[in-house]
């Protein structure tokens, strides 16, 4: 495994030690030559075991996603941000004067009418008429236009309320696209690490393997008990074991990927074998930066502000409604049966129209009432979701100090680890010590370099989580 870097606000790198499993099988194989057990097989196996890893790296290099290229392509085909932008559209749609009801309403009518007609008529003067299929027809058309120039204010107060929804969808586009950066960015680094612990399992089977070799040799050649050579058996199984589960580890941390990158779950891709951490955040400026551009909390807000307009127009209501009012009708009538053969009449009429409900049950009072009492909930959900995310952000902000002073410890602990283990592995060879000692050395070394990665893979998270919950996530390098 390479070397891991954290980075500090300058930029400088703060280096981080090797793994201790991978300097295990570097040391290993050196001290395995200086035994003179390097077999022609072992040699062929080494060699091979250098070309693969060589065109391996080429291969990865070549389809290397970088963290911008991924949080580039799931903001572009993830179906969550997608729905998101819909939503953002219907809003934007939604806000109009003619939604509002500020403008006027014109309808257009036409009618065309056919009759046939049979008619008897006796007159005073004696006269008949009759009248055998008698056909007519008549054409209607009317323009109707009504506009309400006055309803309380309410066309206004809906204007608003409108524009309020608007900002409140775009808010919660901007939450959709922050929890999928952060949820892009947490996955990628999730298989960084679980690469990277691939590694040190590899590393320690690689290691387990020489001790194998090593006790094999001895015990043919008689200086040791075929027990030992068994142990040295057993814990090779037992670490390919874990080598076959951390690989299923690690293929569904990269299937979580893809799937968050809206791509086929087979879709190949290599990371980086390094993660990088900000260690310089500060809580005071977190919070001040949480309050104000949170999407959570401005979207609380926003409903808030919503409710507060939804009441204004239910009291509107209070208020009278005048409308103004206007007719044009055009009739035209022709019949082969009547007293009329041909008629035309073109007619415009306009006037003012005005209502006043002054009593309904006491029903209007009753929907502002509860329109109050829903606003006043909305503030007592605003407030609860403040402590809920200052609350978070005091504990996602301790984790990521905690992490910040393991990674300094575990540090240590695998330099420490590293170098006993590579003691035990000399008195190994040289016959000083069983491989109760080396086992032991083995997966304490094993356990640290899995303790750092911990380490730094939770700072970084926390890091993550802290920049989502400041409302800065979209907007930074992520």
């Amino acid at each position: 495994m390479t070397q891991l870097n954290l980075l500090n606000d300058q930029g400088a790198e703060i280096p981080l030690a090797r793994s201790t499993a991978a300097s295990f099988f570097k040391g290993g194989k050196g001290d395995l030559k200086k035994s003179n057990l390097t077999s022609p097989s072992l040699i062929v196996f080494t060699i091979l075991l250098l070309l693969i890893f060589r065109l391996t790296n080429v291969q990865a290099q070549e389809n290397l996603l970088t963290l911008e290229e991924a949080i580039r392509t799931g903001l572009e085909n993830n179906f969550s941000v997608k729905i998101a932008n819909n939503d953002q559209d219907i809003a934007a749609n939604n806000f109009s004067r003619g939604n509002a009801g500020m403008l006027p309403n014109l309808d257009l009518l036409a009618a065309r009418d056919f009759g046939i007609q049979n008619s008897e008529s006796d007159f005073f003067n004696g006269n008949e008429q009759n009248i055998s299929g008698g056909r007519s027809n008549s054409i209607n058309a009317s323009a109707v236009v009504s506009w309400t120039i006055f309803n309380g204010t309410r066309m206004f107060v809906t204007y608003d309320r409108l524009n309020e929804i608007q900002q409140a969808s775009n808010l919660d586009a901007q939450a959709t696209v922050e929890n999928l950066v952060a949820d892009i960015a947490s996955a990628y680094y999730t298989v960084i690490l679980e690469q990277e612990l691939l590694t040190v399992i590899q590393s320690a089977l690689e290691l387990s393997d020489i001790r194998k070799q090593l006790a094999k040799t001895q015990y043919e050649v008689g200086r040791t008990s075929k027990l030992e050579y068994l142990a040295a058996q057993a814990d090779y199984n037992a670490d390919t074991s874990s080598l076959i589960s951390q690989r299923q580890q690690m293929y569904n941390a990269r299937v979580d990927l893809n799937t968050l990158l809206a791509r086929s779950p087979d879709t190949e891709f290599s990371v980086p074998d390094q993660i990088d951490a900000n260690l310089e955040l500060r809580l005071i400026g977190l919070k001040e930066t949480m309050l104000s551009a949170n999407p959570q909390l401005l979207r609380a807000r926003q409903e808030e502000n919503i409710a507060y307009l939804t009441t204004r127009e239910l009291k509107a209501d209070r208020l009278p409604i005048i409308d103004i009012t206007g007719r044009y009708d055009h009739v035209t009538q022709e019949s082969e049966a009547g007293f009329l053969l041909y008629g035309q009449s073109n007619n415009f009429a306009y006037g003012v129209t005005a209502r006043w409900n002054l009593f309904n049950g006491f029903n209007r009072n009753r929907v502002i009432q509860n329109a109050q009492i829903a606003m006043e909930t909305q503030q007592y959900a605003t407030q609860d979701l403040r402590l809920q995310l200052e609350a978070g952000l005091e504990k996602t902000f301790i984790n990521y100090t905690n992490s910040i002073q393991l990674i300094e410890l575990e540090t240590e602990n695998e330099a420490i680890a590293q170098e006993r283990a590579e003691i035990a592995l000399e008195r190994y060879r040289l016959g000083n010590t069983n491989s109760l000692e080396l086992r032991e050395a083995q997966r304490i070394a094993v356990a640290a370099s899995g303790r750092l990665l911990d380490a730094v893979y939770s700072t970084k998270i926390a890091e993550i989580e802290l920049m989502r919950l400041s409302g800065k996530l979209a907007s930074s390098n992520y």
